[in-house]
This record gives structure tokens, C-alpha cells and sequence, in this order.
């Protein structure tokens, strides 16, 4: 490992060209997902020693390391649910990362425990949560790092490595921004659409906010030899598409072919259609036998909570079950986006779009790149349209949406 004067959370890091290409990995945000560590320590002897050939700088930060080293999700809440800060003092929803300098602090405090009281990025307290100590930290190796190289690398691209609870095929979760559209098309997977709109406070969310790329990968189930194989290939294939160690057309597809792709699941667009919250994961309990991408019809039973029957409100392929203990998503049923709206969506997408929408009935603005929707005007599709023109959308109350510009 190589020891750098950024910070200790760095585990090591390979320095190219300065004016090239930046890639910032993280591994083991969660403390049960141990095969993003193990692939990326696998690699790190293999890479130093093409350290030359590197057009630009890899940086590898380590995540939840106490977790990790019990082996567990999280200490005291879960640090991948921390990196949303809303105003309080303003209305719900407004005020999230991009909207604001400061962009620490808590979703929802009653998600955390001990959360009353203390701030994130404050002094540090007895009674503070683990993962607040946790988040502090890697914020701040992420200023110093940013501080570094902003003003020379030619490109920014940040990554999350996960693994799922359930067994999976590989796949990436992406933010819907037209550039993480284009670096996520690049690999020869399934793409997520809009996981920030149901999971609040995400890493990646919080990146993307500060307005760079970023994309997620999720390999498999967590304690599966194919999740750390899959890792592997897409690191090689993200350093390769990032442009910063090109690889020969025949390590290109030996790589892809690694991912194992599921012939089953499309590497199309995929969007959130259902979020099964759970408020206490030990009363829940996920039908077994489930896996990432299976069908599901309306009215099949999936689990149970509290003793009674939980059943899919809709078709389509059910996404991400809960087969652990920690967590408070049961889980989500996600349908194919048609390729017609996705290339509509880009077409729409400009930045006329803010100041036409914010003229409408039922508009409002909550800030620079909020609206505020009033449903009882604006009656029809209006998620959808915020979705197409590049909106992520949240539900204030039961008449007001809150629509913010990615």
C-alpha cells in the first residue's frame, strides 16, 4: 500500500499525469460489503506495476472502517444515508445539496440513532454516532483531494462499489444526468435510473450535487467469489472508459465478458416504480428465493411484515429484496424505460427548460433550482414530465411536489 500525505482514510492511490483524468474509488461504505475491498486490493500489485502507463490519478478511499472491521452494515446508522442535508428552517426539501454551500447534516434525524442535537461536521460528542465521525472524514479527504486536482485533472468521475443482500447480476445505479448517461453506457449492464428519489442521502447523490460524475456499482450478493471477479473487471473497464489506463481491445472484452452478464436482463435503462419502506427491519421478513431483476405480477406475495402478507402492488422486476437484519428498504419494483423517452428526454433537456417550467400554472420557485408543484393545479403527469426534462422529484405533502434540477 502507498502511503500519501492527503489523508489516512486513502488506502493507496497510483499518481499519473496530473493534467489528466481523475478517479475517486470508494469501497466499503457498507461494513458487510467486504468484496469491493478485496477487489480492489487484488488489484492494486497488478496496477502499481503499470503505474507509468496511467494518463491520469486513481485515488481508492476506504469507507465505514469500523464496520468493517466488525463485519458488519453499519455501527449506529447507515453511513451510505447521511449525505443529504435539508434546511430545516426552510420548506421540506428545499435547501438540498445543490442549493446550498453546505451540504452536511441529516436527512431524517429520527433515522439515526442518537441523531438529536449533534451536528455532523460539529465538535465531536460522547453520544455522536460512529458514522458521523465517519462521514467527517471522508468529507474531508474528499476537500483535500478536490483541493489538489480540480484546477488540473481534465475530468472528475467518482465511484461507489456495493454488493446486495441477495444474489444479483452486476449492475450500476446512476443519478439521471446527461453525463452519467454517457459514462454508464459505456459498460454492457443495466442502469438504474433515479435510486435518489427513494434512497435520500446516498454518497453518490452527494457527489453528483457538487456536480460531478459519479456512478455505482453493485456486483452481486456480498459474500459471492463472482461479486469480486465482477468488481475487478469493472474497475478495469472504468479506469479504461475514464481514459486514464487504456486497455488493448482483446483485454476489453475479456474484461466484459467477467461481468457475466445475465442474458435475462437487458443492459437497458431501468426506473423505480415502487418503494416497500420498512420501519422496522426485524419485523420483516422477504419471501426467499429472490433474486435482482425477477418478475413479479401484481398481487404476488413478496414478504411479510409484522405478520401480515406484503404483496407487489404492480408488475414488473423486483429490485434490491432485504435478506439482512440492517435496513429500512424492503424493496423496490423497477420497469425498462423505452428507448424513445430516453432519448426524448435528452433532446428536452436544456437550459430554457428551467425558466419555461417555473411560468406554468401550479409552478413555484423554491429556490435556484427547486419548484415547487401544486397538484391540485397541475393534475397530469407531472412526475413523469419533471422526470423527462431531467428533474428528480420528491413529495412535500399530499398536494405539493418538490422538483429539483439535477
Amino acid at each position: 500500500m502507498v502511503e500519501t500525505e492527503v489523508s489516512g482514510r486513502i488506502r493507496w492511490h497510483i499518481q499519473g499525469a496530473a493534467e489528466g483524468p481523475l478517479l475517486v474509488l470508494f469501497a466499503g461504505i457498507h461494513g458487510n460489503e467486504p468484496a469491493g475491498i478485496r477487489a480492489i486490493d487484488g488489484l492494486a500489485e497488478e496496477l502499481m506495476a503499470r503505474s507509468e502507463e496511467f494518463l491520469g490519478t486513481l485515488y481508492v478511499i476506504t469507507g465505514n472502517q469500523r464496520a468493517l472491521e466488525l463485519g458488519v452494515r453499519y455501527i449506529d446508522t447507515d453511513l451510505n444515508r447521511l449525505w443529504e442535508r435539508v434546511d430545516v428552517d426552510a420548506p421540506e426539501g428545499v435547501g438540498i445539496a445543490s442549493d446550498a454551500q453546505d451540504t452536511s447534516g441529516v436527512q431524517d434525524s429520527s433515522d439515526v440513532q442518537g441523531a438529536s442535537d449533534v451536528q455532523i461536521y460539529g465538535t465531536s460528542e460522547p453520544s455522536e454516532p460512529s458514522e458521523y465521525i465517519e462521514t467527517r472524514e471522508i468529507r474531508q479527504t474528499l476537500d483535500e483531494i478536490l483541493q489538489r486536482h480540480a484546477n488540473t485533472a481534465s475530468d472528475i468521475v467518482f465511484s461507489d462499489l456495493h454488493t446486495t443482500s441477495s444474489e444479483s447480476c452486476a449492475f450500476l445505479l446512476i443519478n439521471d444526468t446527461l453525463e452519467n448517461r454517457r459514462m454508464a453506457k459505456k459498460f454492457p449492464l443495466p442502469q438504474i435510473l433515479g435510486i435518489e428519489e427513494n434512497i435520500h442521502g446516498t454518497l453518490l447523490s452527494y457527489i453528483n450535487n457538487l456536480g460531478y460524475k459519479s456512478i455505482g456499482f453493485e456486483a452481486g450478493a456480498h459474500d459471492s467469489e463472482a461479486s469480486v471477479s465482477r468488481t475487478r473487471a469493472f474497475l478495469k473497464l472504468l479506469l479504461h472508459n475514464s481514459g486514464i489506463l487504456l486497455l488493448s481491445e482483446v483485454e476489453k472484452r475479456v474484461e466484459e465478458a467477467r461481468l457475466e452478464v445475465y442474458e435475462t436482463v437487458p443492459a437497458d435503462y431501468y426506473e423505480i416504480k415502487h418503494h416497500q419502506y420498512v420501519d422496522d427491519p426485524c419485523t420483516f421478513r422477504m419471501k426467499p428465493g429472490f433474486e435482482n431483476f425477477d418478475s413479479v405480477s401484481a398481487g404476488q406475495l413478496l414478504a411479510e411484515e409484522n405478520g401480515e402478507a406484503v404483496t407487489a402492488p404492480m408488475k414488473g422486476r423486483i429490485f434490491m429484496p432485504l435478506y439482512q437484519e440492517k435496513g429500512h428498504d424492503g424493496f423496490l419494483i423497477i420497469r425498462k424505460v423505452p428507448p424513445f423517452w430516453i432519448g426524448l428526454s435528452a433532446y428536452l433537456r436544456g437550459n430554457f427548460t428551467h425558466s419555461f417550467l417555473r411560468r406554468l400554472p401550479g409552478v413555484s420557485v423554491a429556490g435556484p433550482r427547486s419548484l415547487l408543484v401544486d397538484l391540485g393545479v397541475a393534475r397530469y403527469f407531472v412526475k413523469d414530465i419533471f422526470h423527462l426534462l431531467g428533474y428528480r422529484v420528491t413529495r412535500r405533502d399530499e398536494s405539493t411536489l418538490i422538483c429539483h434540477r439535477r
